[in-house]
């Protein structure tokens, strides 16, 4: 079928046909010659060093096609992917790709969808599988992006030169801003949203610069002070034995629960880090049972102001957003729906809006928010601002406000590389809104809240003493 997988069956056949005969011959043998030339037979076999255009042009062409199989959203949120899809195969150079390049290509395919439920393989598949097999060596440097300019915050390497708080003009004569440009391309991200893929590279700078810039042995990193350090890639492991070494752990309470929820006069804070299935069920947490009580508490509190906190919260189980809606509503929304999901077969549902709780919050509610405010954790936010009149602090949330696709995935193998990719298969559609008629765009913040390097380096909570603020002025 394909070159690989023939070369591959034609060895197992091999094996098979000298049966018993070859195995005694080798637990006969003393040495271990022949399992490391087996091994190093069939690695060469699952992933070649260089993926020919013949091999890359069938792996573009059957992860395009799957996209648009299992993809209900994809024309509604990009209508001109064919054309775009066309544009960025002819970019490629007319040569064999490595794996890297290889995969560059593919995750840059995926992007054009204009959606962020995508995944792009996983850490033990032949494209990431280095980093944790120590294999990798890369950029041991942690970074804060602020006002689209990359600082240093913490410095892993083992020649430590660089100063938390250096900002960094260039890295191997590469442009920061081409830098960020090329991953923003390359990375999966709903719409025209840019505040999720910098929380990515902001997270990750390190590896997604291993896999979609270069794989460099020395960095050379330029600083705005017009000086220029030299750093060596180090593996995973090292990185960590340099953190651990030069960063020793501040003891820090650790929360173990699915939620907070604290008081300070008249104000209620409600933080909900994450929708998880794993985590609700860790907990044992019923949405509907949660709220109610949560709600109950706060009326009997004679709350007057409510924050909820969903910074960072990507989501998770759909229901902690919808069960939400009840106990958030300004007035008895009866008519109009909540939302409607349609899967890549067409089968549509449409969910009826909810009636209101007799335990219905009638105070100010305030919502904080961030590029990492995504999903079903970007849904609540939505609901919160529909329905309950909240007002929206931080940043603009990564998820789509009229809809994406999400909901489950199609797995599916790239016949060359060999990697799964998994693609979003049920379009979640949420009613026209006159309080925010854009398209492509994320929930966008009443208060937007723009971090310095001096409150991050202060640890100051712009998006609650924000929050605050407004209270205290009502």
């Amino acid at each position: 079928m394909y070159l690989l997988k023939t070369n591959r069956d034609r060895f197992r056949l091999y094996i098979q046909g000298k049966g018993n005969k070859l195995l005694a011959n080798l637990f006969g043998m003393q040495s271990r010659l022949f399992f490391i030339v087996l091994t190093l037979i069939l690695g060469v076999f699952k992933s070649p060093a260089q993926f020919s255009q013949e091999q890359v042009q069938e792996d573009f062409q059957f992860l395009e096609q799957s996209i648009k199989t299992y993809n209900p959203a994809l024309f509604l949120y990009n209508p001109d992917f064919e054309e775009h899809t066309e544009q960025l195969f002819a970019s490629f150079p007319d040569r064999p790709l490595n794996r890297f390049d290889h995969f560059k290509l593919m995750s840059t395919l995926c992007a054009l969808s204009n959606e962020g439920h995508f995944g792009l393989g996983n850490w033990q598949d032949t494209v990431h599988n280095g980093f944790m097999q120590n294999r990798f060596k890369y950029l041991p440097v942690a970074i804060s992006i602020i006002d689209g300019g990359i600082y240093v915050w913490k410095d892993y390497s083992n020649e430590r030169l660089l100063a938390s708080g250096d900002k960094i003009v260039s890295v191997n004569g590469m442009n920061i801003q081409d830098i960020l440009a090329t991953l923003k391309e390359a990375y999966p991200a709903d719409g025209q949203i840019e505040t999720f893929t910098i929380k990515i590279i902001e997270n990750g700078l390190s590896w997604l610069y291993y896999l979609y810039i270069d794989q460099p042995e020395y960095y050379d990193i330029e600083l705005t002070t017009g000086k220029t350090y030299r750093i060596k890639a180090i593996t995973r492991n090292k990185q960590g034995e340099n953190v651990a070494a030069y960063f020793p752990k501040k003891e820090k309470e650790e929360i173990d629960a699915f939620s907070t929820l604290k008081y300070k006069d008249n104000t209620a804070i409600l933080v909900l880090p994450s929708f998880d299935r794993q985590r609700a069920e860790k907990f044992k947490v019923s949405s509907k049972k949660f709220y109610a009580q949560i709600f109950e508490e706060l009326n009997e509190k004679e709350v007057t102001s409510l924050i909820i906190d969903l910074r960072d919260n990507t989501g998770g189980r759909n229901e902690f957003a919808d069960d939400l809606v009840p106990f958030i509503l300004k007035q008895n929304e009866s008519t109009a729906f909540l939302k409607k999901t349609i899967s890549w077969e067409g089968k549509e549902k449409t969910y009826k809006m909810p009636k209101k709780s007799k335990d219905v919050f009638n105070g100010e509610i305030y919502v904080l928010v961030n590029g990492h405010t995504y999903s079903a954790g970007h849904t609540a936010a939505r609901y919160l601002k529909e329905f309950g009149n909240a007002m929206i602090i931080g940043e603009e949330t990564g998820t789509r406000y009229e809809g994406f696709a999400a909901g489950s995935q199609q797995y599916v193998t790239l016949p060359n590389l060999g990697i799964q990719i998994a693609i979003p298969r049920y379009h979640i559609q949420f009613p026209a809104s006159e309080l925010q008629p854009t398209s492509n765009r994320g929930l966008l913040p009443n208060h937007a809240i723009h971090a310095t390097w001096e409150s991050k380096l202060e640890e100051k909570d712009l998006h609650m003493i924000k929050a605050f603020d407004l209270i205290s002025k009502n």
